[in-house]
């Protein structure tokens, strides 16, 4: 497909290099623009203004399967986008990332539809709302939930005399309602759990399940006795579209937030808009995180929009005692290097966008329902084929890293046990490592029966 994007920055960097291998990525700078970012891209550059006709014509606009614009002036995307939609590119996608234009995704879908723009992408509010169902689960690196709630996944690090690791799985048994998807020792290679695998404190473990299973594994036998504290009670720092998004949403679970906004003038705004204490402050004052006992909280969301200065609230809050924290990263290299540091929890405004937008020009993807880890593990839901009869999972043993998290047999959602069965039409929901992720949809996909020995 032949793809165009607009943009100046990481965003249209990153965006270009993840679809080039796959796609014909043109890119549009501004005029004179020398950017080194472009000499690992094997992409057509055009220089000239995104508003432009002439510009997008010299791109070849018209014949533009899809158009994304993503520089950093939103009113320019919006024009850039209805412009290209005029001048006959077939989908238009607009990103949105100031708060004065985009106040929130309902009001930001109908000025798209107005100038005929196919998608909105509010890089702010999908950060914001990966960072919400993550807090919302103690002590979870990743959560999310797929078919209106009815199935959750979460994925933990295993704490010091956590029960779990007292004796293998097939000692301890595993709640009903949950499948364990996937385990890491230490900073090893991931693995599919076993009857015979034991943790250790340390480990990270991903489960799926149903909300009461996921519930009793969580709070018998992933037991986090510093997570105790106060749990719905966290601290935000950074005021911008993201930091205000996550405090009003935990305002409306019913939490307590102190708000840390270093702009005097973006504090006094949102101030009277949140029930939360609003503090006029710089995120990287100890002494001000002090004298607010930040210490006390058992949670800190980190979301300023600068990396630095992120990294800097985050190690603070880690030498004061905060047990969980949450960091926002957008640069690519930070979110690795924030983690080797001993960030728990890192996301990209960046990578939630441009998440979305692979998935819109991906037909593959289409079939995506979550990536995790970077991008390394996905869900994918998956149709089995018509015609098969009732076949146990067991006998559906995959040559590659995936295991069945979920079955949907008509309005039903079933957690899977290995005597569980599949048959035609089945909807599946499938957790795989992001290498195996083709050969998962054809192995699924295409299965038939085993034929029974004689």
């Amino acid at each position: 497909m032949k793809i165009t994007i607009g943009g100046d920055d990481e965003v249209a960097f990153r965006l270009a290099e993840a679809l080039m291998l796959d796609h014909e990525v043109s890119l549009i700078l501004p005029a004179g623009s020398r950017e080194t970012a472009l000499d690992k891209l094997d992409v057509r550059v055009h220089h000239g203004s995104i508003t432009a006709a002439a510009t997008l014509k010299q791109a070849d606009i018209d014949a533009a399967d899809y158009y994304v614009a993503c520089s950093q002036a939103d009113e320019s995307n919006l024009v850039s986008c209805a412009e290209a939609k005029r001048l006959g590119a077939r989908d238009v996608t607009c990103f949105l990332r100031r708060h004065e234009v985009q106040t929130n995704e309902l009001e930001a879908e109908a000025l798209a539809r107005s100038l005929h723009i196919d998608q909105v992408v509010l890089p702010a509010v999908r950060l914001g709302r990966e960072i919400i169902k993550i807090v919302m689960v103690p002590g979870a690196l990743e959560a999310d939930s797929f078919e209106n709630g009815r199935v959750r996944l979460v994925r933990r690090r295993i704490a010091e005399d956590s029960p779990i690791t007292r004796g293998t799985l097939k000692e301890i048994g595993i709640p009903r309602g949950v499948v364990l998807v996937f385990g890491q020792h230490g900073e090893d290679k991931g693995f599919i759990p076993k009857g015979d695998t034991r943790f250790q404190a340390g480990d990270k473990i991903t489960a799926m399940g149903s909300l009461e299973g996921i519930n009793r594994l969580l709070t018998q036998y992933l037991v986090d006795p510093t997570l105790g504290r106060n749990p719905q009670q966290a601290v935000v720092v950074g005021g911008g579209s993201v930091g205000f998004g996550v405090t009003e949403r935990l305002e409306k679970a019913g939490w307590t937030v102190k708000l840390i906004e270093s702009n005097e003038q973006r504090a006094l705004d949102i101030a009277p808009r949140l029930k939360s204490l609003v503090l006029l402050g710089d995120g990287t004052d100890l002494e001000l995180l002090q004298q607010e006992a930040v210490s006390d909280s058992p949670v800190l969301i980190a979301v300023t929009s600068s990396d630095e200065k992120n990294l800097l609230i985050s190690l603070l809050a880690k030498r004061m005692g905060v047990p969980r924290i949450l960091t926002r990263a957008d640069k690519a290299s930070n979110e690795w290097l924030f983690e080797q540091v001993g960030i728990d929890v890192v996301r990209s405004a960046t990578g939630a966008a441009i998440r979305a937008v692979e998935r819109r020009v991906n037909r593959a993807d289409r079939d995506l329902m979550a990536e995790f880890d970077h991008g390394e593990a996905r869900v994918l839901r998956l149709t089995i084929p018509e015609g098969l009869p009732p076949t146990p999972l067991y006998a559906m043993s995959a040559p590659v890293t995936a295991i069945v998290g979920a079955v949907l047999h008509e309005d039903k959602v079933i957690i899977p046990q290995g005597r569980d069965t599949l048959q035609g039409g089945d909807n599946i929901l499938v957790f795989c490592t992001a290498e195996d992720s083709e050969a998962t949809h054809e192995f699924f996909e295409n299965f038939t029966a085993p034929t029974p020995a004689e």
